[in-house]
């Protein structure tokens, strides 16, 4: 009997710490709401934009935001059809590795081109 109480006694204790560690969570959600600036708080409903009441703007979808990034992107040399031939495949030397690649890309990462 004693055995059963125990762990009958466990698993009650299990069960009741759960509801401390919300009241916790919510505690601390409280306190960070509380130190977070006016302007970074969202606004209390959808229609208040601003002072002189603009709409919130959406944010932009995932392709939007990745076509926006390619647009951007550079590299260190021009496309390989632009320069097949200022920019051939060699054999690299870097780290004690020997790989292949093309020259500009070899050099950008302090290899050796052979």
């Amino acid at each position: 009997m004693g055995l059963l109480r125990l762990v009958a006694l466990a698993a009650v204790l299990m069960l009741a710490s759960g509801c401390f560690v919300f009241e916790e969570l919510d505690k601390g959600m409280e306190i960070m709401e509380s130190h977070t600036p006016a302007d970074k708080k969202k606004p209390a409903t959808a229609g208040a934009g601003g002072a002189e009441g603009e709409a919130a703007e959406a944010p932009p979808t995932y392709q939007q935001a990745v076509s926006s990034w390619f647009e951007g992107a550079h590299t260190l040399s021009k496309s390989p059809d632009e320069e097949a031939g200022e920019n051939p495949m060699v054999s690299c030397r870097h780290g004690g590795r020997t790989f292949f690649s093309r020259r500009s890309d070899c050099l950008a990462r302090g290899g050796e081109a052979g």
